[in-house]
């Protein structure tokens, strides 16, 4: 049995803030207590600082070097290594629009990894972004890999590893794509809209047949206009959509981030990075798949046409941005943990007993102290 103890810490739980100490026991949360306890072997004093739940990834694509479609495990490994310094303790490995091949490869390299001890950040499953997205809005995407949806191919995706891809963004334009959310549902994927010029009207019917996501709410897609809300009015208007949101101050203003959490309430949105692989090194140039992305003024951008590509944010800066908008701590940890995990079924999210210890302790400036995934310290400042 493998116990330790996080002694003199301000535990955030759901709905208040407590200064005590917690017992893990085998990788889960035994019992919090604010009142004397029993002296451990393995007792880490947190001198008063805050203990949240582990930040929750659903959209990450690379950092340090490394790329989720370089379709490789070292890659994988490097992400997981670096966003653990960050406070995130699960994470989605997301796809790019590419060939069959190649996605093929990258799901049966991370279908080698998922759910499996790192020495970093866990990760959970997939997030395939793509190919089944619609040109005008294509963003970052690689256009001569886009596609309209198909099934059978879904299924060939699917079977690479059961219970391996958890969500799948794609654009609802026509009655194939229709017909494939309702067979992801089916499957328990959860089906984001992305990338897409749909319709309002469209999107409601994409509802209906079971779509339940926004992937990075504003970014590639149709915007709101009086006469027609487009997809992102749709995603706001919506108690069915939990929406995605880059918050780094660059790809969607503040003010927008304060009318989402009004729209929609902190249960709706789900903070995510979208990052790529060049999060955590200098500027310069970097590849985004197969696309040439420059790195400047903490802005990931196309060389070709200047367009954003992605993102060099961590979900410990979208955490202070949160609080810095005024926003509680109670919110910031909903939208960078708690959603997530219900949405994804996590036995995490939330300092509770049970749970499993995904933790992370942050200083006063909520920088990073110390990441626990499991039970066990993967990163200490």
């Amino acid at each position: 049995m493998e116990k330790m103890l996080l002694k003199n810490g301000k535990i955030v739980l759901a709905d208040r803030i407590i200064t005590g100490d917690i017992l893990l026991v085998d990788g889960k949360i035994k019992k919090i207590m604010e009142k004397d306890h029993p002296f451990y072997e393995q007792a880490i004093d947190l001198q008063g600082k805050y203990v949240v739940p582990g930040f929750i990834d659903v959209h990450i694509h690379g950092a340090n070097g490394a790329d989720a479609m370089d379709g490789t495990t070292e890659a994988l490994k490097t992400i997981s290594t670096f966003v653990a310094k960050h406070g995130t303790t699960n994470f989605l490995a997301t796809t790019l629009t590419s060939t069959k091949e190649n996605l093929e490869n990258v799901l049966a390299k991370a279908g080698e990894l998922q759910n499996k001890e790192l020495d970093g950040a866990n990760i959970f499953g997939v997030h395939m972004e793509g190919p089944y997205f619609d040109v005008q809005y294509k963003g970052a995407q690689n256009e001569k890999y886009i596609k309209p949806a198909g099934i059978e191919e879904i299924k060939e995706f699917l079977s690479v590893k059961p219970g391996l891809v958890k969500l799948f963004s794609m654009s609802p334009k026509g009655e194939a794509s229709l017909e494939a959310i309702k067979y992801l549902r089916s499957q328990g994927v959860v089906v984001s809209i992305g990338h897409s010029a749909v319709f309002f009207d469209d999107v409601q019917k994409a509802i209906k047949a079971g779509l339940g996501h926004s992937t990075h709410t504003f970014n590639g897609m149709r915007g709101i206009n009086h006469r027609e809300l487009g997809v992102a009015g749709a995603v706001l208007n919506s108690d069915d959509i939990m929406a995605e949101v880059i918050f780094d101050k660059i790809h969607v203003h503040p003010e927008t981030v304060r009318l989402m959490i009004r729209a929609k309430g902190v249960d709706k949105i789900e903070c995510i990075t979208d990052a790529m692989s060049a999060t955590g090194l200098a500027e310069g140039n970097y590849k985004l798949g197969e696309l040439d992305v420059y790195v400047k003024d903490n802005q990931a951008r196309l060389v070709s046409n200047d367009s954003l590509a992605g993102s060099v944010l961590t979900l410990d800066k979208a955490f202070k941005n949160i609080i810095e908008l005024g926003y509680s701590i109670f919110d910031a940890v909903k939208m960078t943990s708690t959603n997530a995990a219900k949405e994804f079924g996590l036995n995490a999210g939330e300092i509770a007993e049970g749970k499993d210890a995904d933790l992370v302790v942050l200083n006063p400036d909520y920088s990073v102290d110390m990441t626990l995934v499991k039970g066990k310290v993967k990163y200490k400042a």
